[in-house]
């Protein structure tokens, strides 16, 4: 019995949503025939928790400092991006892809998933090393493709046009690339009821005005500003900002919500499992351009307003769903943010048009299914 191993890292929430869209979709697909095996290897021991630490603090930096990614992305580009990802694996990251090898070992899979540069590069060299046999698939959940993707990957999976293009400017072989639609969830591609079903589920108002915000899963961009700009608003609205695992502002937002005008109505959340069902019951969407928080309200047919983009990752993503796909506005500015809700919520027609280029996306596409039919046909192979 083959051995399909998706392997789950925490840096930020896109890698983990993208890992476990695709095990959904390899659940539902596979029969008797494989195991599938789902595993956030980081945990196993003190040195790869300690660089799953490592990764989450580099995920803050990107949002709330703003030269951080393009500092990093200007130095990969002077020494070469594959010559500084094998350089810093194999000196400063050395003992942890090594530690993530033996635990590899343990498991001895047949085909890896991978969703995140590090273990794409560990589950490389552990083919490498030790299981010649084992096909090493990546996903690459961004819009675009930075320099720390290995090219020795065996299959390079990407979600759209351009990124396929640069992959193959990269130098991946053409014959490893692949291109699928957007990855959806399979809670989204579920979730076909009404907006007044999502908000009389969460005590939401049927005629509100409803704004969600997020940042990501540690809400260190322009989250904050942009709520305390929101209410400042004499309109009736309704703000949900969503912070993730931000303890401290979710307490301080809970607090704030008691002290907010009669016309206002906070209500924040902190981290959420069936955050589908808060984009269900709102008319716009206030985030930095992280590409699976935006998929997430495409998919649920609410307009966004991308008011951050932390790199060039992000600015891609904000070209694509933004510039080219048209689901939406940038609008960096607080106070015009807050001018554009008030003037949707005197005239929600407005918004009309982002949601009919939305539609235009069809959800069941899902790219999810594609990758686990072409896994399941690796796996099959003799």
């Amino acid at each position: 019995m083959k051995k399909i191993l998706v392997t789950f890292v925490e840096a930020g929430l896109g890698h983990i949503v993208t890992a476990q869209a695709i095990l959904d979709a390899l659940n539902l697909a596979s029969d008797d025939s494989v195991e599938i095996i789902a595993k956030d290897i980081f945990k196993e021991n003190e040195t790869l928790l300690r660089h799953e630490r490592f990764l989450i603090k580099e995920t803050k930096k990107a949002s709330s400092e703003p030269l951080h990614s393009p500092m990093q992305l200007f130095f990969m580009k002077i020494l070469g991006s594959q010559n500084t990802l094998k350089l810093v694996h194999s000196t400063l990251y050395r003992k942890r892809v090594n530690a993530y090898v033996a635990e590899l070992d343990k498991i001895k899979p047949d085909i890896i998933i991978d969703t995140h540069f590090f273990t794409s590069y560990a589950s490389i060299t552990y083919r490498d090393r030790l299981n010649p046999s084992c096909k090493v698939v990546t996903y690459n959940p961004d819009n675009n493709v930075h320099g720390w993707w290995c090219r020795k990957v065996d299959y390079f999976i990407v979600n759209n046009d351009l990124a396929y293009k640069q992959a193959i400017e990269k130098k991946f072989p053409p014959q490893k690339v692949k291109q699928v639609f957007f990855i959806v969830r399979q809670d989204v591609i579920n979730a076909n009821e009404t907006k007044d079903f999502y908000r009389e589920k969460l005590g939401i108002d049927k005629d509100a005005f409803v704004v969600k915000l997020a940042d990501g899963a540690y809400a260190e961009a322009k989250l904050e500003s942009f709520v305390y700009e929101l209410i400042k608003t004499d309109k009736p609205l309704t703000v949900i900002p969503v912070v993730g695992k931000n303890e401290q502002l979710y307490a301080k937002l809970v607090e704030l919500s008691k002290h907010v005008p009669p016309n206002i109505k906070l209500m924040p959340f902190g981290f959420v499992k069936d955050i589908h069902e808060l984009f269900g019951a709102s008319d716009l969407f206030i985030t930095k351009a992280g590409p699976n928080a935006i998929l997430d309200s495409v998919f649920m047919r609410v307009p966004v307003v991308v008011n951050y983009w932390a790199n060039k990752i992000e600015w891609t993503t904000k070209e694509l769903f933004i510039g080219t796909l048209g689901c939406g506005e940038v609008i960096t500015d607080k106070v015009k943010a807050r001018e554009f809700v008030e003037k949707c919520i005197d005239d929600r027609s407005l918004l009309g048009g982002y949601v009919e280029n939305e539609k235009k996306l069809d959800k069941n596409k899902n790219g999810a299914r594609e990758i686990a039919s072409f896994v399941l046909g690796l796996a099959s192979d003799k």
